[in-house]
């Protein structure tokens, strides 16, 4: 097993290759340098909690403008086809009077359900016991 690392540019040259015995691990992270002063970091840790209860405010706002907006258009799109319902069975019903038809009276017993249960004797047989 080869011990070392091996450095990249970012457009994936190699830079350098170190083979170190008893190597395990390296880790790390290019950071650029910080554009605060110390005391605008130390300003900024101490108000920590307060930013972040701002910006949970911020994003809960947001989370509850993209539901409203989602809901808003549910309710749009229902109406829209509730609106074509109406139409098209307006439509439906002048088609029907210009042709002359009538629906049929509905009788209350033809809705009526019922329920019939029928025994059927498939097989039988008779033993004597002594």
């Amino acid at each position: 097993m080869e011990n070392g690392y091996h450095l990249y540019d970012f457009k994936g040259a190699l830079l350098r290759e170190e083979h170190i015995e008893r190597f395990n691990q390296f880790l790390w992270r290019p950071r650029p340098p910080t554009m605060l002063s110390k005391e605008e970091q130390k300003t900024i840790r101490k108000n920590l909690r307060e930013y972040s209860r701002q910006f949970d405010e911020e994003d809960e706002f947001e989370r509850d403008t993209a539901t409203k907006e989602v809901i808003e258009a549910r309710k749009r799109l229902l109406n829209e086809w509730l609106a074509w319902r109406e139409r098209v069975e307006k439509e439906l019903e002048r088609e029907r009077a210009e042709l002359g038809w009538t629906p049929p009276v509905k009788d209350l017993e033809e809705d009526a359900v019922v329920e019939e249960i029928v025994e059927e004797v498939i097989a039988e047989t008779e033993e004597e016991i002594q």
